[in-house]
C-alpha cells in the first residue's frame, strides 16, 4: 500500500515538474542582467521585458500576460551574442537588436547592421510604423490608454483563466517589437502572438437587429418585428433584446440597470423558452443585454485607475453564471455585455461561455470598443481613441464603438475609425456601431455602409426607421441619472414622409440582399482572417501599399472589402463623390459593370440614394449563395461564382460546419479557383476540395457568371468535354451541364456539376 501510494506521488510530483518544464521552455529566453529578459518569439518577433521583483525576477506564473494569446510553445531561434564598447548585440538571421550597456536603451537594425529599423521617424498607422510595431500590454508607440502599461493578469494554465494569477504592483514591464516589413507579414506574426480573432457563427455575418423600447417594449411587439422583417422581404438573423427583456426594467420601471430575471412582459403570453423557440421556427435567433458582470477575482483591481470600468450591478459568480446559463439552455444565442470598460470582464465571460457550450458551438458575445467622434454620455472626456481597449481583446469578438451621435458626421468618422485607424490598423476586425441617423437620407446611407462591414447591426427599433435625435438622447440621459423623475417617453421619430420610408427600405433591402449573396465570399474572407490576421475590411493604404496614392492614408473613407470589392460609402448630402481607383487594376462598377482604369480619381454620381459605390477589382473571383433571407450552417447545394476575368487570378473559398470549433482543429475545406485568359482563351480551373468536416456536401451545382466577354465563344469544354449551348436560360435544368452567352450584358453563364474529389477544368475558346 505504501509502495502504491509513493508511485502515486511520483507521477504526479514528476508530472507537474514536466509541466513546468514545459511551461519554462515557453520561448527563448536571453538575460541581459538579473532584471531584464529577452524572449525570441520568431527571428523578427520579440519581447524585452524588465522586471523590478525581489528574489524570482521571472517566475513562472507571469510569463503569459492577457495581451498573449498563444499558450503553446514557440519553436526555439537560433541567435548569436556579440559585444562591444557601447552594445550588447542580440542578432537573429533576420534583425540585430543593440542593447546599450550604460541604460539597456535598444534599437534595432537588419541582420547585416547597414539600415536602422527602429526607432524611425514615420508616421504611426494604427499600430504600425514602417514596417515594424512596437507596443505594451495596453497600446503601441505609447498611445494614451486608460489602462496600465503593466503585466497585471496573466494566464493561469490551472484553471485556464487570465483572471486568477493578478500582480498588483507596477513590476514588470513589457515591449513587444514585430518587423514585417511588409504589413501581411506584421499582421501574420501579430496573429500569433495575441491569438486570432475566432470565426462567429454562420449565421451572425448574416444582420443583427436590436428591439429598443424601454420598458414599453414586450414580447408581442418582439415578434410583431419578426413578422414584419419577414414580411418586408428584409434579411436578418438575429434580434437583439436591449433592457427592457428584464436588465433594466423591474416592475416594468427603468429603476435600474443590472436584472438578472425576466419582466413580466417578457414571460407571457408565451413563456421565455417558447418564445425563443418561435423565433427559432422563424429563422431568429436572440441575444440579451447585460447590465450585470460576475465579481470574479481581481476584476476591479487597478493601480493606476482604481475603478476600471462602468457596471450596473456585479453578482457573486456563481448567481451571475447560474442565471445567464438558465437563458443560454432556452436558447439565448449570447450576450451583449454593456459593461463598456472592462476588457478582463469581456475576456472571463466570453471564454467561460465558450466552455459551457464547448467544441459543439461557438458562442456569441458582443462588447464595446469605446470610440466616437461624439458622445452623447460625457462632454468632457476625449473618446476618439480607443483608450479603454487593452490589446488582447481582439480573441473575443465582436465589438460595438458605444452611444454615439447620428449624423454624416459621425458616419463619416466611424467608417474611418472602424475600417482603417482603430480597427483594421490596430488587427481588430470585428466592429460595428449603432447606425443611427438623424434624418432618411443618412438612414440609407449608414445601413449601406454597415452590409459591408465585418458586422451588420442596427440599434433603430426597425432597420428602416430613423433612431433617437441627439437632443432626446441627451434628455433620456438626464432621466437616468435622476431616478425620482418621472418617466420620458423613448418614442423613435417615424419619417412622416412615406415616399422618403420607402426609399430607405429599398436601399436597405437591396444591399443586404446582396450582402446575404455574398456570404460565400464575406465567410472566406473572415477565415483568412482568422488564419493570418488580415482583415476584413482594408484601408487602402493595407491592400495597395505600393501606389503612391494609396500608400500615405491618401483616402481614408474609402476601403476595399476582402481582396475584391472596393467601398466608398456616400458621408453626406452629395450629388457626387471623388473616388480613387488604385493602379495595375482595371475597376468594374458592381451595379452597371461599367468599366474604368485604374489610377484616376474618378467623379462618381451619387444622386441615386440607394446606390453605394461600388466597384470590384479586374481578376476577381467572388462565390455567392442563392438568395434567402437567413442563413443556414448547412452548404448550399448551388455555388454562383462571378469571375471578372484578367491575366491570372485566384480566389480559396473556406467552408466548415459553421456552427462548432471543431474548425480550429482543422476541420474545415478549401476549394482553390483560378482563372486565366488572354485574346485566345480563358480557363476557369476549380480544384477539388481539400480538408473534410461534417456535413460537407460531395456534389453540388457551380453557376459560373463570366464578366467582360466581348463575344461569342466558339466552343466551351469541361474537362476536355465540349458542353452543349443553351439559347435561352429559362427553364435551367441544374443536373444538365451546358453554356449559355448574354450578348447586352458580355456575360458567358456555363453550368457545371461539381465532384468535391476531382478537379474541373473548364475551357472557353474565343
Amino acid at each position: 500500500m505504501k509502495l502504491r501510494y509513493l508511485f502515486f506521488l511520483y507521477i504526479c510530483i514528476s508530472i507537474q515538474i514536466y509541466a513546468m518544464k514545459d511551461i519554462s521552455k515557453y520561448s527563448t529566453k536571453i538575460y541581459l542582467n538579473d532584471s531584464i529578459e529577452v524572449s525570441l518569439y520568431s527571428a523578427t518577433m520579440f519581447r524585452v521585458r524588465v522586471s523590478s521583483l525581489e528574489n524570482d525576477r521571472f517566475p513562472i506564473i507571469y510569463e503569459i500576460p492577457y495581451l498573449i494569446g498563444k499558450l503553446d510553445n514557440w519553436p526555439l531561434i537560433k541567435y548569436k551574442i556579440e559585444k562591444n564598447d557601447k552594445s550588447i548585440i542580440i542578432k537573429t538571421d533576420k534583425i540585430a537588436i543593440f542593447f546599450s550597456k550604460d541604460n539597456f536603451d535598444w534599437e534595432v537594425y537588419t541582420v547585416n547592421e547597414k539600415n536602422k529599423i527602429y526607432p524611425s521617424n514615420g508616421r504611426i498607422r494604427g499600430m504600425f510604423k514602417d514596417g515594424y510595431t512596437v507596443f505594451d500590454n495596453a497600446s503601441a508607440f505609447d498611445e494614451p490608454n486608460n489602462n496600465s502599461r503593466y503585466s497585471h493578469w496573466f494566464y493561469n494554465f490551472e484553471t485556464e483563466r487570465y483572471v486568477d494569477t493578478y500582480l498588483e504592483d507596477d513590476l514588470i514591464l513589457d515591449k513587444y517589437f514585430i518587423y514585417g516589413p511588409d504589413y501581411k507579414n506584421l499582421f501574420f506574426q501579430l496573429n500569433q502572438l495575441i491569438g486570432a480573432e475566432p470565426l462567429l457563427p454562420k449565421k451572425a455575418y448574416g444582420f443583427f437587429q436590436t428591439q429598443h423600447l424601454g420598458c414599453e417594449g414586450d414580447q408581442t411587439k418582439l415578434l410583431e418585428l419578426a413578422q414584419k422583417l419577414r414580411a418586408r422581404d428584409i434579411p436578418c438573423d438575429y434580434l437583439i433584446v436591449d433592457f427592457e427583456w428584464g436588465d433594466g426594467c423591474p416592475g416594468e420601471e427603468e429603476k435600474y440597470w443590472g436584472g438578472l430575471d425576466w419582466s413580466p412582459n417578457y414571460t407571457n403570453p408565451l413563456s421565455p423558452r417558447n418564445l425563443i423557440s418561435k423565433l427559432d421556427s422563424m429563422n431568429f435567433e436572440v441575444m440579451l443585454i447585460h447590465h450585470s458582470a460576475p465579481n470574479f477575482p481581481n476584476r476591479e483591481i487597478d493601480t493606476k485607475n482604481k475603478k476600471r470600468e462602468w457596471t450596473s450591478k456585479i453578482y457573486d459568480e456563481i448567481i451571475w453564471w447560474n442565471s445567464f446559463r438558465e437563458k443560454l439552455d432556452i436558447g439565448i444565442a449570447g450576450t451583449w455585455q454593456d459593461t463598456r470598460q472592462n476588457d478582463l470582464t469581456d475576456c472571463e465571460i466570453y471564454s467561460s461561455n465558450q466552455k459551457y457550450f464547448g467544441q459543439n458551438k461557438r458562442t456569441l458575445f458582443m462588447g464595446c470598443r469605446k470610440m466616437m467622434e461624439q458622445n452623447p454620455w460625457e462632454y468632457d472626456r476625449d473618446n476618439t481613441l480607443a483608450t479603454n481597449a487593452l490589446i488582447g481583446t481582439r480573441r473575443y469578438p465582436f465589438r460595438w464603438t458605444g452611444d454615439i451621435d447620428n449624423t454624416f458626421s459621425e458616419m463619416k468618422w466611424q467608417i474611418e475609425a472602424i475600417t482603417n485607424s482603430q480597427g483594421s490598423m490596430k488587427a481588430v476586425s470585428y466592429i460595428t456601431n449603432d447606425c443611427f441617423s438623424k434624418d432618411w437620407k443618412v438612414a440609407a446611407r449608414w445601413n449601406q455602409f454597415i452590409d459591408f462591414n465585418s458586422i451588420s447591426r442596427s440599434h433603430t427599433t426597425k432597420p428602416w426607421e430613423q433612431s433617437k435625435g441627439f437632443k432626446e438622447l441627451t434628455e433620456i440621459m438626464n432621466f437616468r441619472n435622476n431616478l425620482n423623475g418621472s418617466h420620458i417617453s423613448e418614442e423613435i421619430i417615424t419619417l412622416s414622409d412615406k415616399e422618403k420610408l420607402e426609399i430607405v427600405e429599398n436601399s436597405i433591402r437591396k444591399h443586404r440582399k446582396l450582402r446575404y449573396r455574398l456570404l460565400p465570399y464575406i465567410y472566406s474572407t473572415a477565415f483568412e482572417n482568422y488564419l493570418s490576421g488580415m482583415p476584413i475590411c482594408r484601408p487602402m493604404l493595407l491592400e495597395f501599399p505600393e501606389d503612391y496614392r494609396c500608400k500615405q492614408n491618401q483616402f481614408p473613407y474609402q476601403y476595399m472589402f476582402g481582396e475584391s470589392f472596393l467601398v466608398a460609402p456616400v458621408t453626406g448630402d452629395f450629388n457626387t463623390n471623388e473616388i480613387y481607383l488604385p493602379k495595375g487594376h482595371k475597376w468594374i462598377d458592381y451595379w452597371d459593370k461599367t468599366l474604368h482604369d485604374g489610377g484616376q480619381v474618378l467623379t462618381y454620381n451619387t444622386e441615386d440614394i440607394t446606390k453605394l459605390p461600388l466597384f470590384v477589382k479586374s481578376g476577381s473571383i467572388i462565390p455567392l449563395r442563392k438568395e434567402q433571407n437567413w442563413i443556414e450552417s448547412k452548404q448550399d447545394s448551388i455555388l454562383f461564382l462571378e469571375i471578372f476575368p484578367s491575366d491570372s487570378s485566384s480566389f480559396d473559398i473556406y467552408e466548415d460546419d459553421g456552427i462548432t470549433m471543431k474548425y480550429k482543429n482543422g476541420e474545415f475545406s478549401k476549394i482553390n479557383i483560378t482563372c486565366k485568359g488572354n485574346d485566345e482563351k480563358t480557363t476557369v480551373s476549380i480544384l477539388k476540395s481539400i480538408g473534410e468536416f461534417e456535413g460537407k456536401l460531395e456534389h453540388r451545382n457551380i453557376l459560373l457568371n463570366i464578366y467582360g466577354v466581348i463575344k461569342k465563344p466558339k466552343h466551351v469544354t469541361i474537362n476536355n468535354k465540349k458542353l452543349i449551348q443553351k439559347l435561352s436560360m429559362q427553364n435551367n435544368d441544374n443536373m444538365q451541364e451546358y453554356w449559355s452567352y448574354e450578348e447586352n450584358n458580355m456575360k458567358l453563364v456555363i453550368n457545371l456539376i461539381y465532384s468535391s474529389k476531382s478537379d474541373v477544368l473548364v475551357n472557353i475558346l474565343n
